[in-house]
């Protein structure tokens, strides 16, 4: 299981006829259905390949994957003759020449395979061109922005430059059911680096039992993976899970699901967009689109990429601010079909979920009434001769618009973009570091005193971090 350099912590649950082992919390495989897992990731993409390369042979490159289990399933055919394995942690590696021994049946010790241990974006980049039949990727679910980089299209450009054409790779995704965007975000990134790619979803039950969903795959070349060859591959007679009938079945999508694959960004390094959807997965609120009963099967589908890569990251600080400014004078309803509802105040932390932020919502206007304008504005202009002598001018004339208690729609664009603008500077901070008045819904523990000391001073360095941002911002603004 691939990682950026980072701690990890690694976690063994013994169970009466099985193990379970967890990174950083997430659950990796439970020994009592992992088969069901790395035989969809593994057989469906080297039968492929047999299929495409006949009579050669097969050179098999695995990213993650050091418990070994992935690689026990490249073994099983006799056509594949050199198997590289390249894994981050070494701690992983060591437990699958170990404890996990007598589930990968020794097979971090064949002959076939050599084990790099090394990030595995860095080393696919310093390969030669067209090295590989097979690449499978078997990568821990990310939590941060930087572990998002080996699910990007640049990642996949170089999995691409170093494939044999017309070769298979298959990759772990994310579930379809709890992180649809996600997964149609990867399926869309695949597409965008010239792949053409088919999706595939699992009843994994250890999954289901920690809340994952169906878990699903993706299966790609750059030459289009036909019905025909689906239904003719090559399955071993050993298998424990995997068989020709659950194969077809997996590439079948509920309408309700396949639906959104066209609205969502590509992911890049410079424009990332995962981490995003991971986060700020959409609401569920019981209306499904037109069209969406039914099921559709991805076998009898090829398309190439629909979707366009985003100008910017949704969880950066500009970039909400940006999304304010364009939706100031929105309807909220408008908002709310526009599906962008999570990115006026974007989770941040996996410890986030769409409902607290669609809660933290709810409480905007509430939070907002609570600021005494006159007493900020009178604050602010008597320090006016501090500001930029536009700013100050305008200020000014908010002060008197407040007097007068006219709307907010009729301020004038600067003064509606400066009130916007310290409104998400004073709200990121009390989300990101909540003080007194939101302690009782941090996940801290009162035993941390967050919100009677070390709290306060957090969210007062966020709001004066804020503050020089918003600063900044208008100065660039004002030399405009």
């Amino acid at each position: 299981m691939d990682k950026l350099p980072m701690p990890i912590s690694l976690f063994i649950e013994h169970h009466d006829q099985s193990i379970a082992f967890y990174i950083n919390g997430d659950l990796q495989f439970d020994t009592a259905d992992e088969a069901i897992y790395h035989e969809h990731l593994v057989i469906p993409a080297v039968g492929l390949a047999i299929q495409r390369f006949p009579h050669t042979d097969l050179h098999v490159l695995i990213c993650g994957g050091g418990d070994g289990l992935a690689l026990r399933d490249v073994l099983r055919f006799e056509q594949v003759k050199k198997i590289d394995l390249v894994d981050y942690s070494s701690e992983v590696i060591e437990l699958g020449k170990t404890i996990f021994k007598p589930y990968n049946l020794g097979s971090l010790e064949s002959e076939k395979v050599t084990i790099h241990v090394q990030e595995a974006l860095r080393f696919v980049s310093q390969l030669p061109d067209n090295h590989y039949h097979i690449i499978i990727c078997d990568f821990t679910y990310p939590h941060s922005s930087a572990e998002t980089q080996i699910y990007s299209r640049e990642w996949f450009q170089e999995i691409n430059r170093v494939l044999i054409a017309p070769g298979i790779i298959c990759t772990n995704g994310v579930s379809p059911e709890q992180k649809t965007t996600a997964f149609w975000c990867l399926y869309q990134t695949i597409l965008a680096a010239d792949f053409m790619v088919k999706p595939l979803q699992l009843d994994i039950p250890s999954f289901k039992n920690h809340g994952y969903g169906h878990w699903g795959f993706l299966l790609a070349s750059v030459q289009v993976i036909t019905r025909e060859e689906i239904e003719t591959i090559y399955l071993p007679d050993d298998l424990n899970s995997l068989n020709q009938s659950q194969l077809l079945q997996a590439f079948f999508f509920a309408n309700a699901i396949a639906h959104s694959r066209h609205n969502v960004l590509v992911h890049t390094i410079d424009s990332p967009q995962l981490l995003y959807y991971l986060l700020n997965a959409p609401v569920t609120t019981g209306n499904v689109a037109v069209n969406c009963d039914g099921h559709i099967d991805f076998l009898d589908v090829t398309e190439t990429a629909t979707t366009e890569i985003g100008d910017g990251d949704f969880l950066d600080l500009e970039s909400v601010t940006k999304f304010w400014l364009e939706n100031i004078y929105a309807a909220p309803s408008s908002a709310e079909n526009l599906g962008e509802i999570n990115r006026l105040i974007p989770a941040r932390h996996h410890y986030h979920n769409p409902k607290m932020t669609s809660t933290w919502l709810a409480y905007i206007k509430e939070l907002l009434a609570e600021i005494d304008t006159k007493q900020l504005l009178n604050k602010l202009l008597a320090r006016a001769s501090e500001l930029p002598p536009q700013t100050a001018s305008e200020l000014k004339k908010l002060a008197e618009i407040i007097n007068h208690k006219q709307p907010l729609p009729h301020l004038s664009p600067r003064v509606a973009e400066f009130i916007t603008m310290l409104s998400v500077t004073l709200l990121m901070a009390n989300l990101v570091a909540p003080d007194s008045v939101f302690a009782k819904g941090s996940s801290y523990s009162s035993g941390d005193d967050y919100s009677s000391g070390d709290g306060k001073f957090i969210g007062f360095i966020m709001t004066v971090v804020g503050g020089y941002w918003l600063a900044t911002a208008l100065k660039q603004s004002n030399d405009e």
